[in-house]
């Protein structure tokens, strides 16, 4: 089965109408969901979904993302581990010539080990990395 990787700005694009990327998210959303892909995902990019949609407006439609994210069984989350996190920091040392986050390291661990070369962002950051930003092509 492919899978792909869900980054926040997707989540975000696909919540928000008035998002630049919406109309995007919600056609790549529709396609996945009629492939059966399998969506990957992280910890982190849970906690990155909840910042970014903390106010009190925004909250409830986070609450909703994030709970169908966790019972999806298409959606798989993987653990922020120590040892992801250490992988994913080592990688954000490494690469001072980029201003990738932490976050995005992490991301791209995640991705790497698994052999996912697609990623669900408007993020040029993952471009730079060697993957496919799919809210971007």
């Amino acid at each position: 089965m492919n899978e792909v990787f869900l980054d926040t700005s997707f989540a975000i694009a696909l919540s928000s109408i008035t998002d630049q990327n919406h109309a995007r998210a919600v056609q790549l959303a529709d396609q996945l969901q009629a492939s059966q892909a399998r969506l990957v995902t992280t910890q982190a990019i849970l906690l990155e979904i909840g910042n970014a949609l903390s106010k009190s407006k925004y909250r409830m439609g986070a609450i909703q993302m994030l709970e169908s994210l966790e019972a999806d069984p298409h959606v798989e989350i993987v653990l922020l581990t120590n040892d992801l996190y250490m992988a994913g920091f080592n990688l954000f040392k490494q690469r001072k010539d980029k201003e990738w986050g932490l976050v995005d390291c992490l991301s791209f661990i995640v991705m790497r080990n698994r052999g996912i070369t697609d990623a669900l962002t408007a993020d040029t950051h993952f471009q730079q990395a060697g993957f496919r930003a799919l809210l971007k092509n």
